[in-house]
């Protein structure tokens, strides 16, 4: 196992090639994603990893003293008493409201170059005009979910900023 120190420089070097155009969290809920790098595998030159993550959508929790209330916006019909709220994070996003998690994921060791897959990804990708999945290089595959997790968090730190 890697120490946290370790940890934060892969994700620090991991590389951003491309994020979805627009918003995840106030309109699309789920963020495709390629993680390419390096292979730890023998007989393959490049590890690819493809998965989705599913991002809660974004919500405000407005203190009492800023008004209209929830209730005065949409009637009193509307507010149920017995609901209670609960926000969780994703592994570091702190003061964030955001619940993820991860669904369809697939690891494929290819026979090409990082540089050649990448190329072919963004190629499909545009040719299938997809304009909602991200793409990154990790520095260390076996790791890939940091990659993850510094992909995610740029996205967020993206959607918080508007």
């Amino acid at each position: 196992m890697l120490e946290s120190g370790e940890l934060r420089d892969i994700f620090d070097r991991t590389e951003i090639v491309r994020k979805p155009t627009y918003g995840i969290v106030t309109g699309y809920h789920a963020l495709p994603y390629i993680c390419l790098g390096d292979s730890l595998e023998s007989g393959s030159r490049t590890t690819e990893v493809r998965g989705k993550v599913h991002v809660s959508p974004r919500f405000v929790i407005r203190p009492s003293e800023y008004e209209p209330s929830y209730e005065e916006i949409f009637g009193a019909d509307n507010v149920d008493d017995s609901l209670a709220g609960r926000v969780f994070g994703f592994c570091g996003f702190r003061g964030r409201p955001v619940e993820c998690n991860s669904e369809e994921l697939r690891v494929s060791n290819l026979d090409v170059s990082v540089d050649q897959a990448l190329s072919r990804a963004l190629d499909d990708l545009a040719r299938h005009e997809d304009i909602t999945t991200g793409v990154f290089l990790t520095p260390n595959s076996q790791y890939f979910p940091v990659s993850i997790e510094r992909f995610i968090s740029s996205v967020l730190e993206d959607e918080f900023r508007a």
